[in-house]
């Protein structure tokens, strides 16, 4: 009887090399069998979002707008504000409106006022985006000189945003102020050519 060659399959030249997904392997007592489990990987840092999509969610927070009538008033599309929010913009069952969620963790790059001038900060919540914009009304009532601004000033003591400490010295206050240095008009900064 003739003995019958075996064929082996040929290896193409780079599939030996190449592995399509990060595995480790793992023998179990049973059987000696391998069992293959994947390596998690770490999360991707969330980008920094465009802040239309703030102040449209802003919009839906505080005067109850829906998500078409604040993405038309940001003058974006409804589909680009429901991907730029993601899970913080819902529908609670289908067919029904969205609704904002009362915080988020969307990034923003946003301008905070340091001892040395402005500053571009990335704020990673809503409720530090929330905290700047309070001490910027504040700081727009030291520059108006109204009643109560020193007040409202020593509110923000020891208070962070992005981990810059808030200033409250009035003394810096006003030697900023003297160098044209406050400008409390522009929250956000711009990314790049957008809005």
């Amino acid at each position: 009887m003739k003995r019958q060659r075996r064929k082996f399959p040929r290896k193409r030249r780079g599939q030996s090399k190449k592995r399509t997904r990060i595995t480790r392997v793992r023998r179990t007592r049973k059987q000696g069998r391998v069992r293959r489990k994947k390596l998690v990987r770490a999360r991707r840092r969330q980008a920094i979002t465009d802040p239309r999509i703030a102040r449209a969610l802003g919009l839906m927070r505080r005067e109850g707008a829906s998500a078409s009538e604040a993405a038309r008033r940001e003058r974006i599309k409804l589909k680009t504000f429901r991907k730029g929010s993601g899970k913080y913009l819902y529908r609670p069952s289908p067919g029904k409106p969205y609704k904002a969620r009362s915080e988020d963790q969307l990034r923003f790059l946003m301008r905070v006022l340091t001892s040395g001038g402005p500053v571009d900060a990335i704020v990673p919540n809503s409720r530090e985006r929330k905290l700047l914009h309070q001490y910027n009304i504040a700081l727009n009532m030291f520059r108006s000189a109204e009643d109560g601004a020193e007040a409202a000033l020593k509110e923000f003591e020891g208070k962070t945003v992005a981990g810059i400490p808030l200033i409250t010295d009035l003394n810096v206050l006003i030697e900023l102020e003297e160098g044209d240095q406050i400008d409390a008009e522009t929250f956000y900064t711009e990314i790049g050519a957008r809005s």
